[in-house]
């Protein structure tokens, strides 16, 4: 038997411009930024951020699953939900046994585990779901819990990475034959002092206080990145499977490459050759010419070395025809969820034959050779498109997608 097809039928997103992807999308477009100032322990100004708006990761939830559970989680559930009713009840047509959950999360729910310190400094007493409420699987376990899914459930870990990671594993599951669908992607809510503060001490966070240009992807006068949170949710499905069903497909998952710098654990490799390599063997694993891309949905963070490693990675292994932009100067970098999220929007600008502006940038840097798209959207054929996702530890992930024949909306 050759190598199974996968489609993807269904998409979910929770972020600072709300609980939909038609919130995402429609934010994008608009190029202003879901971001704002605000106070955070042990940081002497005020630190833009990319927050999820109030009661969208409770509404419709059971008032004591919310009790029970880390934001991270119900951001998981919630665009869970979305990408189910868009696939149109992709479990229904497969045994339980046969459809898996494989999700990328980064450190688990950190602002559980602050309250609880806080409530044990008090004198006070922790609740028996206090640890499940926060440990990094229990998105992917309550998703299965919800739709009563039976087949692999993983959760992976690979920082700004792990959301990329995670939809290469989904494709691998898929070809390999041990799922049928899978639902994947990324959960994050990382917006507590610790990490806010953490990473601040690293220099990578933007010190700048307007939310309009705190994160500058790819600008002259870029100064760093902006931290987000949310989660994007995806339904992989090998291709017959979805067919014999009569679901319609939105793109299709064409390759998946992954590779370590193995050089520094904070730091990328100067010479950016986990980033090639990983697009590299993306290209391979998808049978692709180099010459056929015409989009990268860049990693992107606005941060002065991070752009120039990416950039001039792309260079070395697409060229400068392709287009590129980065959404994190609109939505925040949302760490585990980056490259869930990131996919998402890939997605759309294929089956729309659109892509949004790169929010924040204005000035481009004379050293970049990329076309960023900036300014107002790029409205034209889009066919095939990478989506880049680097992390500390030298973590580099990069997938293909392609547009569904059919698919424009």
């Amino acid at each position: 038997m050759g190598r199974r097809n996968v489609v993807i039928t269904g998409m979910g997103a929770v972020t600072a411009f709300g609980r939909s992807v038609e919130a995402l999308w429609a934010g994008l477009l608009a190029g202003r930024p879901a971001l704002a100032p605000e106070r955070v322990l042990g940081v002497p100004r005020p630190v833009v951020m990319g927050r999820v708006p109030d009661g969208a990761a409770e509404d419709g939830l059971d008032p004591r699953l919310v009790r029970q559970t880390d934001r991270f989680i119900r951001f998981a559930l919630v665009a869970a939900e979305e990408a189910v009713r868009q696939a149109g009840d992709p479990f229904a047509a497969v045994p339980a046994r046969r459809v898996g959950v494989v999700l990328g999360n980064s450190a688990g729910g950190l602002e559980t585990v602050r309250e609880g310190t806080l409530t044990l400094e008090r004198g006070g007493r922790l609740h028996p779901h206090f640890v499940p409420a926060f440990i990094p699987n229990l998105a992917a376990a309550h998703i299965a819990i919800r739709f009563g899914l039976e087949g692999p459930n993983l959760t992976v870990s690979t920082a700004c990475a792990s959301g990329t990671d995670a939809l290469g594993v989904a494709l691998d599951w898929i070809r390999a034959g041990r799922a049928d669908v899978v639902v994947t992607g990324g959960a994050e809510s990382l917006l507590v002092p610790e990490m806010i503060g953490g990473l601040s001490a690293t220099r990578a966070v933007s010190p700048v206080g307007d939310p309009e240009i705190a994160c500058r992807p790819f600008d002259a006068h870029r100064s760093g990145m902006v931290m987000g949170e949310g989660a994007g949710i995806l339904i992989f499905e090998a291709e017959e499977t979805a067919r014999a069903r009569g679901a319609r497909p939105l793109a299709r998952v064409l390759g998946y490459g992954t590779h370590g710098d193995g050089t520094h654990p904070v730091a990328p490799a100067a010479d950016g050759h986990g980033e090639r390599a990983a697009m590299e063997d993306c290209l391979a694993d998808a049978g692709l010419d180099p010459a056929a891309v015409d989009y990268i949905n860049a990693h992107g963070t606005g941060t002065l070395l991070g752009d120039r490693i990416e950039w001039e990675s792309i260079a070395a292994v697409v060229g400068t025809r392709p287009l590129v932009s980065s959404i994190k100067g609109a939505t925040g970098h949302l760490l585990g969820a980056a490259g869930a999220v990131e996919a998402v929007v890939t997605v759309e600008a294929l089956t729309r034959g659109c892509i949004p502006p790169t929010t924040g940038h204005r000035i481009p840097d004379p050293a970049c050779p990329l076309r960023v798209v900036a300014g107002q959207a790029y409205t034209g054929p889009v066919q095939v498109a990478l989506s880049n996702s680097f992390g500390f530890g030298g973590q580099n992930a990069t997938i293909a997608l392609a547009r569904y024949e059919g698919s424009g909306l």
